[in-house]
């Protein structure tokens, strides 16, 4: 499974420049699969595509799906490590933050995730992103 969703994420780099929206596609299902904590290869393609498709989102000006992505793959942050978690809800926040869209939400997405660091016992992520 680990090497059909590698060539599946090179496939969507591949189309970056000509064709955005398959590319979106293609990262969707990467990231919507479910994968073995176990399983290295996958948790790690999943992870990258998870920062692709949330560039690419940002990119876009798709503020509404950034802000649901992040949302989406809390379960998935819960199975990989703090730290990793930690960088993934950070970058995309970031990059939700970042965006030109003032979409009116960016205060509630910051505390929905501070919210759900507390929930976690996620201490240093929840005082990185009260800074924000």
């Amino acid at each position: 499974m680990a090497a059909a969703a590698g060539l599946e994420f090179q496939r969507a780099q591949s189309l970056l420049s000509t064709d955005r929206e398959a590319s979106i596609g293609i990262l969707h299902s990467i990231v919507k699969r479910d994968v073995q904590e176990n399983d290295e290869e996958a948790v790690q393609v999943k992870e990258q595509s998870i920062l692709e498709l949330g560039s690419l989102l940002a990119k876009t000006g798709q503020a509404e799906e950034l802000g649901g992505l992040l949302k989406y793959v809390r379960p998935f942050l819960n199975s990989i490590s703090k730290a990793k978690a930690a960088r993934l809800v950070r970058s995309l926040l970031d990059l939700f933050l970042d965006m030109e869209a003032a979409t009116g939400q960016e205060v509630e997405l910051c505390l929905e995730c501070i919210e759900w660091a507390k929930l976690e016992k996620r201490t240093f992520l929840r005082q990185a992103l009260e800074v924000r």
